[in-house]
């Protein structure tokens, strides 16, 4: 049995016990994974993505992710205790003013990703980038643009769409069969969640965990998700309702396996060969520093990383759009 297969194997393993135990534990699933996984995962990303020019080449990239992530993440972090009894202009922007502009920043990013990446002349990126400022303002108050940009693009769509996309032009590589089994089993998730005959009596979430969800707005997705699919009006969310445990078990078994799969997937893509000494006990020590803060405060370590979080997810958008066009290739040149 060759590396590839043992890896495909592997994975297979990952999306069904994600899937199991997200069904068992679906909300404590989701805060663990997020606390836990989730940091590291930002951080060994970054670093990969990093040391390969962030797959595109352009020097100015890396300054609009972390400027565009701050100023994204100033909002929540401006609006912990510390800060609440402060009545400074600035801060008073910051928390009640600034969080109407942001998701056209992430429309941006994706947008400055894609001129960066496949045009060559200056000045038609500038026409391209100025094109996206005008839709950006043009859209700011169309409720379906912020929707898919502002929630879904950077959750949702993230950890599954882009993660399945990802394996799916990974394999139109290697094409091994289990590898196809695996994009296709991810597919069918959403199936085998919904035909799931799920008991809520069986379930009982804790109040602190209950109050992590809802403290933090983690639920504004499942409300969403459910409104999306025509499950809901949108407007309620509760904990022991079968239609919301589904959409959690979906949502924490997402959350889960993306950051799985980048850890199975060492080998393959070779995110741990630069790794030196000094980095690597950089990582390790921010990892650690980042649980702790999580343990301390759930609310304070999600502010504290939401920067590096969304420097993941910008950082990403290349080689998302490298994965988009390699499937599009694929299917193209096979159907010739």
């Amino acid at each position: 049995m060759n590396q590839l297969t043992k890896i495909d194997l592997l994975n297979t393993f990952l999306i069904v016990v994600s899937l199991a135990i997200a069904c068992i534990l679906p909300f404590e699933l989701f805060v663990i994974a997020y606390a836990v996984l989730g940091p590291l995962h930002y951080i060994t990303e970054i670093n990969w993505i990093r040391d390969r020019g962030y797959f595109l080449n352009n020097k100015y990239w890396i300054y609009i992710i972390v400027v565009f992530s701050i100023v994204i993440a100033l909002p929540l972090l401006f609006k912990l205790d510390a800060f609440k009894n402060i009545e400074h202009n600035v801060i008073l922007f910051i928390q009640n003013e600034l969080p109407q502009y942001t998701n056209a920043l992430i429309f941006l990013a994706l947008i400055i990703a894609y001129a960066f990446l496949f045009i060559k002349q200056t000045i038609h990126i500038i026409g391209i980038i100025t094109l996206g400022v005008i839709v950006a303002i043009l859209l700011n108050n169309t409720n379906s643009y912020n929707l898919y940009i502002g929630i879904f693009l950077p959750t949702i769509i993230h950890v599954y769409l882009f993660t399945l996309l990802f394996m799916w032009y990974g394999n139109t590589k290697v094409k091994t069969s289990i590898g196809w089994f695996n994009v296709i089993l991810l597919v069918a998730i959403p199936f085998i969640i919904s035909w799931l005959n799920l008991n809520n009596i069986s379930y009982h979430f804790s109040d602190e965990v209950k109050g992590i969800i809802t403290d933090n707005r983690f639920h504004v997705l499942n409300v969403n998700l459910s409104k999306l699919l025509g499950l809901s009006d949108g407007t309620k969310f509760f904990f022991y309702e079968i239609i919301d445990i589904k959409i959690q078990i979906f949502i924490a078994f997402a959350y889960t396996y993306h950051y799985l799969n980048w850890f199975s997937k060492t080998t393959v893509i070779g995110w741990h060969k630069k790794l030196t000494q000094k980095r690597s006990l950089l990582i390790l020590l921010i990892w650690l520093i980042s649980i702790a803060i999580y343990l301390y405060d759930y609310k304070v370590g999600l502010a504290l990383l939401l920067v590096l979080s969304l420097m993941h997810v910008f950082a990403e958008f290349p080689l998302n759009l490298i994965s988009i066009k390699g499937i599009f290739k694929s299917v193209f040149n096979n159907g010739k």
